[in-house]
């Protein structure tokens, strides 16, 4: 078991769209790309012995640590599942679960999808890779040829991100991970977008992290 600290370290930062692969439940690849509203990000610890002293922001972790099996690794026989208008990489969701429930013990009620996955290309990311007229299916053919569900990631912290809509603030969740193969994922979707006349300064092939998004308090999350 991976332990994961949960409670907000000292600061948070205002982010547009972040550089991340976003596994939704956060281990979802690419960020939320939250239009133009206000966003607010910071992290905590996943790991005591494999991960720095400080975070991804350079302060330092704060929170009780929550356990994570390291079953959660395990993708490669779970079934690679196509969607209308986003990749992601699946996950076995019962290991997630046990984050998902600390995190409801705090004074946010949450909601859970019961899924989860590494978000590769969010819903926006593909709108703009279709102006070239990419497709959802050969983005799928780019991840199987990639084996995108033998893809290894490293879970680095859990991630709280905050929306304000409408003077209302909303909260997600997520797992923050690292996965390079994913990354390769999205260098050969921007190769292909390019060759078909996309701008390549409208899809960014580079993220730090890829995530997975664990519960929020708002399901439209």
């Amino acid at each position: 078991m991976e332990k994961m600290y949960t409670k907000p370290p000292v600061a948070d930062i205002n982010r547009g769209p972040w550089s991340r692969l976003s596994i939704i439940a956060m281990v979802s690849l690419s960020t939320l790309l939250l239009g133009g509203y206000l966003c607010m990000s910071h992290f905590m610890r996943c790991s005591a012995a494999l991960v720095p002293e400080l975070t991804p922001l350079g302060v330092p972790w704060q929170g009780e640590p929550v356990s994570i099996p390291k079953n959660v690794y395990k993708t490669k026989n779970i079934a690679f599942l196509p969607h209308e208008d986003w990749l992601g990489q699946e996950l076995d969701y019962q290991y997630v679960l046990p984050v998902a429930q600390a995190l409801n013990t705090t004074e946010e009620p949450l909601l859970t999808r019961g899924e989860s996955h590494i978000t590769v290309i969010t819903p926006p990311e593909f709108y703009t890779l279709a102006e070239a007229n990419v497709t959802i299916g050969e983005i799928n053919e780019i991840a199987l040829e990639f084996r995108i569900q033998s893809s290894k990631f490293n879970l680095v912290c859990v991630g709280k991100e905050s929306l304000v809509v409408d003077e209302q603030k909303y909260v997600v969740y997520q797992l923050i991970a690292d996965a390079p193969n994913l990354q390769r994922i999205r260098e050969a979707v921007f190769r292909l977008y390019v060759s078909k006349g996309g701008n390549p300064a409208l899809f960014d092939p580079h993220v730090s992290f890829v995530c997975v998004r664990v519960d929020a308090t708002v399901d439209c999350l």
